[in-house]
């Protein structure tokens, strides 16, 4: 039976000038998608100072929202609510249904041009030397079932790995990362990323909010999060979140879909007046049951 959850988010990004910039413009990747499990009910986007927005679909499928402030002001605050009705089913991804030959399939999409921005390495998503031998120390390539082999990465990345905020910056490298064995989500998401794609397997960067269930606190970013989906034949893109060990995407909601961070930031611009700038942003992330979930809890409460 599916389940349906419904995502409150909230989230606050403030930029504190250390005196009056002249003007500035601006790029934000803030709105959710709608997918198959996801449905965007209602989103919201305001500044201070106000500005008004136009808003332009990237090559993925993603929103960007531009705007511009052409006069002086020393703090600028962009705040963003919005509202997902989020649908799981635990039967969704059903593994049985990867056919034998799937790594023939695979082989084949290298000549798939709706697939080959996701095979294709980027500047944050190379193999190295140094992954490579990871790689083939780790010994994860004798797994002949691609879903398991990626079921594998994500086990062993998250147990080689510490989820330490503050110790990369967005534009750190594989190497860096494996050298430190530190990162945050974004670190985990490249590296499984460039090893994906250099097992011919098609993947592709995911950004979002993560909704934590448990009583420690996430592993992200604020509830900023990013994680990996991978394409499989017959199954499709499947999420994989290395730096969690979770392998589908109930707690997880999606915002947009890239080759790599540079994709996908939530926030870019220029300042013009050469002030330099504190960055804080604020996420909150709340989830309540629907109607026909309470329903269903008062019936089994009632047995």
């Amino acid at each position: 039976m599916a389940k349906i959850l419904k995502y409150n988010i909230r989230h606050t990004t403030t930029y504190q000038y250390e005196e009056n910039i002249d003007a500035c413009v601006m790029s934000v990747c803030m709105q959710p998608r709608d997918h198959r499990r996801q449905v965007v009910q209602s989103f919201f986007i305001q500044t201070a100072p106000q500005a008004t927005f136009s808003v332009e679909f990237d090559a993925f499928g993603n929103r960007h929202h531009y705007f511009d402030i052409h006069h002086r002001h020393d703090r600028l605050d962009i705040t963003v609510h919005a509202v997902i009705e989020h649908s799981f089913d635990e039967s969704h991804f059903d593994k049985s249904e990867l056919p034998k030959d799937a790594w023939s399939k695979l082989i084949a999409l290298k000549n798939d041009w709706d697939m080959w921005e996701f095979l294709r390495p980027t500047a944050l998503t190379t193999v190295s030397p140094p992954l490579t031998a990871w790689i083939d120390s780790s010994e994860v390539n004798r797994e002949t079932n691609p879903y398991k082999r990626l079921k594998r990465l994500t086990e062993l990345m998250f147990d080689s790995f510490e989820y330490l905020p503050g110790s990369t910056h967005v534009d750190s490298t594989i190497d860096h990362f494996l050298d430190n064995r530190k990162g945050v989500c974004q670190d985990y998401a490249h590296f499984m990323l460039a090893v994906a794609k250099s097992w011919g397997i098609p993947a592709r960067y995911v950004s979002g909010y993560l909704y934590d269930v448990s009583e420690q606190a996430p592993r992200a970013e604020n509830a900023t999060h990013a994680w990996v989906e991978c394409w499989l034949p017959n199954l499709g893109w499947i999420p994989f979140d290395p730096t969690n060990n979770q392998l589908d995407d109930t707690n997880l909601v999606t915002v947009a879909i890239g080759r790599d961070y540079r994709d996908v930031a939530p926030s870019r611009g220029i300042a013009i007046g050469g002030a330099s700038s504190d960055l804080e942003v604020g996420v909150t992330v709340k989830r309540e049951l629907t109607e026909t979930q309470t329903i269903v809890a008062q019936q089994q409460a009632q047995q």
